[in-house]
């Protein structure tokens, strides 16, 4: 009788285990959405693109006075594949969804112009999330380029 009692949380405990392990196997093979946005962040002027205006706040930490989209692009990627997205001045975006775990993504994530790596790093962010990332000097100002991905 007591060994019952032991056992039935236990085999409850291990069904739970084995289905949230499918569960979590189930999203590694569904893609991820990768959207990409290049923003050019400049202290000339004082305009700010209207498209812009979901991340105005993760922007305006930056200090620049201007923000304006210069392009947007979106990918569905496969788990450990890459996508390349063409980014202004000759460089090139690589990004790779890593894993999902706790509704986070992680995203290898490589901007190169031409054979030179500018940035080599990893990332996580909240599913349906959205993260900039600094980028390189672009016309008289800095280029942004904000990333988000969903599953």
């Amino acid at each position: 009788m007591n060994l019952r009692k032991i056992l039935k949380p236990s085999l409850l405990f291990s069904a739970l285990l084995v289905f949230s392990s499918l569960n979590a196997a189930e999203n590694n093979l569904q893609p991820v959405q990768i959207k990409i946005g290049t923003i050019l962040a400049t202290n000339q002027t004082d305009d700010f693109d209207a498209r812009l205006k979901p991340i105005e706040k993760q922007l305006k930490v930056m200090k620049y006075r201007s923000y304006r989209l210069l392009k947007e692009d979106a990918q569905s990627i496969q788990w450990h594949e890459n996508a390349n997205f063409e980014i202004p001045g000759g460089r090139t975006l690589a990004i790779s969804p890593q894993e999902s775990r706790n509704n986070q993504i992680g995203l290898k994530v490589r901007l190169t112009q031409g054979s030179k790596p500018l940035i080599d790093t990893t990332v996580r962010l909240q599913n349906r999330g959205n993260f900039l990332l600094g980028g390189p000097p672009h016309e008289g100002g800095a280029l942004v380029i904000s990333i988000s991905a969903s599953q």
